[in-house]
């Protein structure tokens, strides 16, 4: 036995010889809660620690070796297995592992000298100067505490100078009261940040900093060490923004003399001898990657460098550093986290979970800033003598975890990105870990503020919280401070809700009596009357405003409901909140939920004819769900039958026969001719561990099945009530259960190792032939799937990656293409029917959308959030309209994947077109345009990608006849493209002559003039009567800096430039060759980016760099006067454009807001309508021919339609918006109103 896994087999071999199961060998021992703690023995997912051994011999004997020479070797293989280390130097631990270096480690303390000096010298400077603060800033991991505390004050403290040493917690000033007296004291603030992560008291902060200020301008010399990423919050203290702009002291990589005494000098001091080879090998492993630095290791690598120090020095026999323990200690890379793998793995399943509770609370988690670790006060964290303590007191061992006298902390915060196992806790539930670390912070605050009732939740703070509480797996830590916070929180909005209908109930009152004195006095009760519908018109305006705007918070939480609520909010006040909620509720990725499981589910499949949804649950049951087209799928049956959780569910092509697999280690075959009266047809045994795949060849005649006992199972099911086995294919132990047909059924693929797969040749199903071996992932590999032409297989893994084979011959698999973007293991895979997408599911709770219709260029997935754990399962429907995903969380979430989002694109869109006929859609990014037809809205389909621009492309316009597209380049190019059959665009010209970026383009109203803009501030018209000869007209030189845009007047006679020397000007261009200057248009006060014009020629719009965007009467072009600003957005506006009638203009900006305005009137006008969605900026925008959609294109990489029909979208959201809405929701966000919900 040689490693875990042998071992793990060995025990397994051992009692399956003994006839027992896991269970009952845990009943055999006798030991409370063991069954878990050796089902991870057996399954090789841990190893027994040295406090197990005897409970490992107690297992040992149940399995009926009780001979002392037998037990004697088995102790001898686990010892060999674990490598136990040898005894090592005593009295010298030459390195510190993630830990800093502190004063009293001064002496092994190497490689940084030259900044020690050079520090020492600036408080030299500041003690001439009387005092003052010093400002040192590195990347985390740079090493600064260590430089300041090893470094700095041993230094300082030669020279008798009194030292004050401390990091800022979250009461930072109580730190100072022990400030020593007089002037010439040392204050070192190390850790600074956490001012920013842990003091969550504003007012505490700001005195804190003009203290620390005082106190330098009284003669202390002030240290401030901080991480470099938290620079920008030092920016918004004037104090501090004095202190940066003095000097400061930037902790950079070390050089290679530098980090190659930080190596040897401590090895040297503690007489130990390093391997040839071994200092070489560890720079190589901490350099740059590229190798285009003059550093000497990458930033933040040198605690990951200590620690891989550390392990190997823990693991060396005797007095020399190997190459082979610096390699079994994980190397650079791997030795945190295998530190920390060794100790989790040793403790059973119930250490297990205080150990990540333990870890999670030692994590400080922002929405802003990278995540920090966080110090906490021993006492709130542990009891002595507890199993919480035994844990802690593991992770300290091993340096992992700092404790001292009062505290305890995560002891380098490298170990939140090299530790995996420490990410996906992190990953899994981000959202609700934010939340519930501000609900922990804001109970304090409250509690502090003696209760008082300003500080507790209300509205969508309160709402987000409950969701949490309700829903995320990390509420269950939720201290009971935080709770009380909580109940007291709803219970003030209960009064408040009870009280706004008492108010209501007033009012109503009062109406009535004034419906009465209107009956009586007419034009008394008249006057009244309408005041008091003012008041109620006002208050029902204020609550839809608050509502829409709580629905678009809540949106990424609960689609269906924040729907729901926008449209609700409608109805009651049609305001532009409300309008610019319900327009933007399916801008983002829109999904249902679907109720039913009440434990994880493992499987949710279409069948192939789309008609049913089967979900397989924990819980031992597979639902049957009748799916209709727009509509809320509804249950049809369920089937029992199964023992413990169905791990896996598919359909057969036909629909008629339904198999599912569970960990029970049984297939059973259902068949569904009436899916309302299922009828069970056969149970497949065989296998002797739990069953993780089936897998239907597409005729429905042979079934597959991967079992945890590292067997394939393949059986004749032609007859699903009379199965016949076939044959058993095995693998080995370890693998995770694979087994996908081919969309051909020639095909199987199934796990080899751990981290390869086989394809079979399983034309003959009784004798399979192996075909080939797919290796590359580096980790275990957990999903598979085939696209529908069966030419790819994609493949998902550990190792955080997808796959995509070329398997078009499956004995010669092609080179894969490598996907990455998911945070932790892809768990599921699948394919769209039309091969363009692929969906991925993940530890990291999301489901990603990959374009894959190129494998050769895939652009960056969609990510849909909403999951709060595991996605075990995805399925498309048939008509790729709907995704299905599921997973830990109990939850089974039905996507609406219909044509608001187009992907494929790998960098920002930065412009947008609609053909004349509003069938076809052009879009440019980096180096390429796409055309999609776009004549379904509801179903844009690709047709082409146009190549040949060497730089981005920055604008393209279609000639008004359709025929011709042209498109614009940074690369200094314009290009024309017959696009009569869009499917197949053929290039005609190219345009050649600007010397720089060329930013815009445009055809005239005849199709015979094009007019582009460029970066060498000229503007040029072009005749392209015959496309395929270009030929140049004139020039425009007259703007002092860069042309961006150039627009034709709808009549063709009047050309708008714009400019980034802040000015548009106007010009006749009746004679193209000759253009004469009209008018100039200022205002603006920085760059102008777009111009446009109304189609009847007499207003233009104009926006630019200073955040608005300016309406101009040009009815006259020579005498143009200016009409209205627009402003409201808070960045750049980066397009604009008005509908065909000109009664409204949509302008999209920096700030990822589309806003749309009322130009009926252009000296007025109305209130925008904003519209939200992208994730980035919004680089361009266009209407199509009727007016009703826009598109947008995003720095996010996607393009968006936007139905801007209200009624229209208000029929889509209660088609897909389920469950409805309750009383009790109602009742939250609509207090004293009647119940009417918006859908019926």
């Amino acid at each position: 036995m040689r490693n875990r896994q042998d071992f793990a087999q060995e025990l397994t071999l051992l009692r399956e010889r003994s006839g027992l199961t896991v269970r009952q060998v845990a009943i055999r021992i006798g030991v409370q809660g063991a069954h878990s703690t050796i089902g991870d023995w057996f399954s090789g997912r841990g190893l027994p620690s040295t406090a197990l051994r005897d409970l490992l011999v107690r297992l040992l004997d149940a399995c009926g070796v009780d001979d002392p020479e037998a037990v004697d070797q088995w102790l001898e293989a686990w010892r060999r297995v674990r490598r136990i280390p040898g005894r090592r130097p005593a009295g010298a631990e030459p390195y510190r592992g993630l830990a800093s270096f502190g004063p009293e480690d001064a002496e092994w303390f190497f490689g940084r000298g030259a900044l020690t000096e050079l520090l020492l010298q600036r408080l030299d400077d500041l003690g001439t100067a009387g005092g003052g603060v010093q400002l040192v800033v590195g990347a985390s991991g740079s090493g600064k505490s260590s430089l300041l505390r090893a470094g700095l004050i041993p230094a300082v403290r030669a020279g008798e100078r009194p030292v004050l040493w401390f990091t800022p917690g979250s009461r930072p000033l109580a730190e100072l009261t022990a400030l020593p007296a007089g002037p010439g004291a040392l204050v070192v603030v190390d850790q600074f940040e956490e001012v920013f992560t842990t003091c969550a008291d504003e007012g505490e902060r700001r005195a804190f900093i003009d203290a620390l200020c005082a106190a330098g301008a009284r003669g202390a010399l002030v240290v401030v060490g901080m991480r470099a990423d938290f620079y920008g919050q030092v920016l918004r203290y004037p104090q501090l923004v004095a202190v940066a702009q003095s000097g400061q002291v930037a902790v950079g990589p070390m050089s290679e003399a530098e980090l190659r005494a930080a190596i040897e000098e401590p090895a040297r001091k503690a007489k130990l001898t390093l391997e040839d080879g071994l200092v070489e090998l560890l720079l190589r492993d901490v350099a740059p990657r590229g190798g285009l630095s003059d550093a000497a290791h990458e930033p933040g690598a040198l605690p990951l460098l200590s620690h891989a120090l550390y392990a190997t020095w823990s693991r060396s026999q005797g007095r020399r550093l190997t190459i082979r323990d610096y390699r079994e200690a994980g190397g650079i890379d791997g030795a945190v986290a295998a530190s920390a793998s060794k100790v989790y793995d040793e403790l059973g399943a119930d250490e297990q979970e205080l150990a990540r509770r333990l870890f999670l609370t030692l994590v400080h988690i922002s929405p802003d800033t990278a995540d920090t670790r966080r110090r906490v006060r021993t006492a709130e964290l542990i009891e002595p003598g507890t199993r919480r303590e035994d844990v802690l007191d593991r992770f300290v061992a091993q340096r992992l975890i700092t404790t001292d006298l009062e505290t305890v902390q995560i002891s380098h915060e490298a170990l939140l990105t090299a530790w995996p196992r420490l990410r996906a806790w992190l990953d899994t539930d981000r959202a609700g870990l934010v939340v519930g670390r501000r609900l922990a912070e804001d109970s304090a605050t409250w509690r502090r503020e003696n209760r008082d009732p300003a500080a507790l939740y209300r509205g969508t703070r309160l709402a987000t919280a409950r969701e949490w509480v309700d829903t995320a797996p990390s509420a269950a830590d939720l201290s009971p401070p935080a709770r009380e916070f909580l109940d007291a929180s709803e219970r003030r909005e209960r009064a408040e809700q009870d009280a706004a209908r008492r108010r209501t109930r007033r009012l109503l009152q009062l109406v009535a009596g004034l419906l009465v004195l209107f009956a009586l006095t007419v034009a008394a009760g008249t006057v009244a009357f309408t005041s008091q519908l003012d008041i109620r018109e006002q208050r029902d305006m204020a609550l839809s405003g608050k509502v829409a705007n709580e629905a678009v918070a809540l949106r990424a939480i609960n689609p269906a409901l924040a729907a729901q609520l926008s449209l609700a909010a409608y109805r009651l006040m049609p305001g532009a909140e409300a309008r610019g909620s319900v327009l933007s509720t399916f801008a983002t990725p829109f999904a249902t939920r679907l109720t039913g499981p009440a434990l994880a589910v493992y499987a949710a499949e279409f069948s192939p004819d789309g008609r049913l949804l089967a979900t397989a649950s924990l819980d031992g049951v597979v639902r049957l769900y009748g799916v209709r087209t727009g509509g809320y799928p509804a249950a049809v049956a369920t089937l029992r039958g199964h023992t413990q959780g169905v791990t896996s569910a598919t359909f057969a092509s036909g629909g008629r026969m339904l198999a599912t697999a569970s960990d029970d280690r049984t297939v059973r075959l259902w068949d569904l001719t009436d899916p309302r009266r299922p009828r069970a047809a056969a149970t497949l045994t065989g296998h002797t561990q739990g069953v993780r795949r089936v897998s239907l060849s597409p005729d429905g005649r042979i079934l597959a099945s991967a079992s945890y006992d590292a067997t394939v199972r393949l059986w004749n099911v032609a007859d699903p009530y009379h199965p016949v086995p076939l044959t058993v294919l095995s693998g080995r132990p370890g693998a995770a259960g694979l087994a996908v047909f081919s969309p051909d059924g020639r095909t199987l693929v199934t796990n080899g190792g751990t981290t390869s797969l086989r394809l079979w040749d399983v034309t003959e199903p009784r004798r399979p032939r192996r075909a080939a071996e797919l290796t590359g992932h580096t980790d275990r590999i957990l999903s598979a799937a085939f696209s529908p032409d069966g030419l790819a297989l994609a493949t998902g893994s550990f190792d955080t990656t997808i796959r995509l084979w070329n398997v078009a011959d499956p004995r010669r698999p092609g080179s894969p293409v490598v996907l990455r973007g998911h945070r932790n293991g892809v768990v599921s895979l699948a394919f769209s029917a039309d091969r363009r997408l692929l969906a991925s599911g993940s530890y990291d709770t999301t489901v990603r959308l990959w374009d894959v219709s190129d494998p050769k260029a895939v652009s960056a997935p969609v990510t849909l959030e909403g999951h709060a754990d595991t996605v075990f399962t995805v399925s498309f429907s048939q008509d790729g309209g709907t995704l299905v995903s599921a997973g830990q969380d109990n939850v089974v979430r039905l996507w609406d994947l219909r044509g608001d989002v187009l992907t494929g694109h790998s960098g920002g869109v930065n412009t947008v077109a609609f053909s004349p006929d509003g069938t076809v859609l052009a879009t440019g990014s980096h180096r390429e345009a796409r055309l999609w037809n776009v004549a379904d809205r509801t179903r844009p389909v690709p047709l082409a990608t146009l190549r040949g621009h060497t730089d981005g492309v920055s604008w393209l316009a279609f000639r008004p006849d359709g025929r011709v597209l042209a498109t614009a380049s940074l690369d200094s190019t314009v290009r024309l493209w017959d696009v009569s059959d869009a499917a197949r665009p053929q290039p005609l010209g190219v345009l050649t002559g600007h010397t720089g970026n060329v930013f815009s383009v445009m055809f005239s109203p005849d199709g015979r003039t094009l007019a582009t803009a460029g970066s060498d501030r000229t503007a040029r018209l072009w005749d392209v009567s015959v496309p395929g000869r270009p030929r140049e007209l004139s020039r425009i030189t007259d703007h002092q800096a860069a042309v961006i845009a150039a627009v034709f007047a709808p009549a063709g006679r009047v050309l708008a430039t714009a400019s980034a020397d802040h000015t548009v000007r106007l010009w006749d261009v009746a004679d193209a060759a000759r253009p004469e200057a009209l008018a100039t248009l200022k205002g603006h006060t920085q760059n102008v980016f777009r111009a446009e014009f109304r189609l009847d020629g007499r207003v233009l719009a104009s926006a630019g760099a200073d955040n608005s965007v300016r309406l101009w009467d040009v009815g006259d072009p020579r005498e143009p006067r200016a009409l209205a600003v627009l402003n409201g957005h808070t960045n750049s506006v980066n397009g604009m454009v008005f509908t065909p009638d000109g009664r409204v203009l949509a302008s999209a900006g920096s700030d990822r807001a589309l806003r749309i305005w009322d130009v009926t009137d252009p000296r007025a006008p109305g209130t925008a309508t904003i519209l939200t969605g992208h994730t980035d900026a919004l680089l361009s925008v266009t209407y199509d021919p009727d007016g009703r959609t826009l598109a947008t294109g995003g720095a996010d990489a996607t393009v968006r339609l936007w139905d801007t029909d209200l009624n229209h979208v208000a029929v889509r959201i209660c088609a897909l918006a389920h469950p409805r809405i309750t009383q009790t929701e109602w009742n939250r966000y609509f207090p004293g109103l009647p119940f009417t919900p918006p859908c019926r």
